[in-house]
């Protein structure tokens, strides 16, 4: 699959249409895809938005938290979600999602909904990175190798054999260095990476493109490794921590920060943090991927 595959804007490739009885349908768009099928965080977003649709049609809650389990890789194509609204309480709601395309189930989804302004009886939160400031949408896009990790002024030339999403979003890379540079972390630290995040033409920042957002980013698994490898997500959490109202927040770049703490027995685990520029937490996000290296065409 070329990594230039044409695509659908980011709105039209998540739609989904009410069948009926809590099912949608969605057509799945590989111009967002990972290297080896649907990336994890666009599927999450048309996940999103078919339990807003059945379970939220009123926007009158905020999803706080998805959790999917990636049962197999989805293809280009028809993908059937069918979605189960378990309870529906005064401040809580909790809904179970299953998707399936050529008769199989290709994930599964838990999600806890809410209503704004929950009574708090503390509240804390983690401090942004202190980075170079997202630079404007309209910026050039400058090479890897001239690229320097305060440059304001330019997005990320992505190449040409890069996973097909990574062509879809502009982003200009604040943590870590370059995948597969064999740059092994020292002792008691975590390989990360990340940066500032946009879609190529205005959007809001909704639940659907934080969900996207999420998992968007080369893993910081990546980094540490002299050759190629693939890292398919098994599980991925999203807890939305800022109020998302359902026409999003307005337009601007998301920095997401990505960190990786243990790698073994052919998995990894992934924890980030998205922010906004003025250091609203949008999300925490948690996945456990296979870590596998490419094995070598004969």
């Amino acid at each position: 699959m070329s990594s230039l595959t044409p695509a659908r804007g980011f709105d039209d490739a998540t739609a989904v249409t009410a069948l009926g009885d809590g099912r949608f349908a969605a057509d799945v768009d590989l111009g967002w895809a990972a290297p080896t099928a649907a990336n994890g965080g666009y599927l999450a977003a048309i996940v999103v938005r078919a339990i807003a649709a059945h379970a939220d049609p009123a926007g009158e809650r905020r999803l706080r938290s998805l959790t999917l389990h990636y049962l197999r890789p989805a293809g280009a194509g028809p993908l059937e979600l069918t979605v189960e609204l378990l309870r529906s309480g005064r401040r809580i709601a909790n809904a179970r999602v299953t998707a399936t395309q050529g008769g199989k189930e290709v994930l599964t989804a838990l999600a806890a909904l809410a209503i704004p302004d929950l009574p708090a009886a503390g509240t804390w939160l983690p401090a942004p990175p202190a980075v170079a400031p997202a630079p404007p949408r309209e910026a050039p896009r400058l090479a890897p190798d001239k690229w320097r990790r305060e440059d304001d002024a330019h997005w990320l030339q992505i190449f040409d054999g890069a996973p097909a999403i990574s062509h879809r979003v502009q982003l200009a890379p604040r943590f870590g260095g370059i995948p597969f540079s064999g740059r092994a972390p020292k002792p008691g630290e975590s390989p990360e990476a990340g940066g500032w995040i946009t879609l190529p033409e205005p959007h809001a920042v909704d639940a659907a493109y934080v969900a996207l957002c999420a998992d968007v980013w080369w893993p910081p698994g990546f980094e540490p490794l002299d050759r190629p490898a693939v890292a398919p997500t098994i599980d991925l959490t999203i807890h939305f921590r800022a109020d998302l109202p359902p026409q999003g927040l307005p337009d601007q770049a998301v920095l997401g920060w990505f960190r990786s703490s243990a790698a073994s027995s052919g998995l990894i685990e992934e924890d980030g943090l998205l922010f906004l520029g003025d250091g609203t937490l949008l999300a925490h996000s948690r996945q456990l991927a296979v870590f596998t290296p490419i094995e070598p065409v004969e």
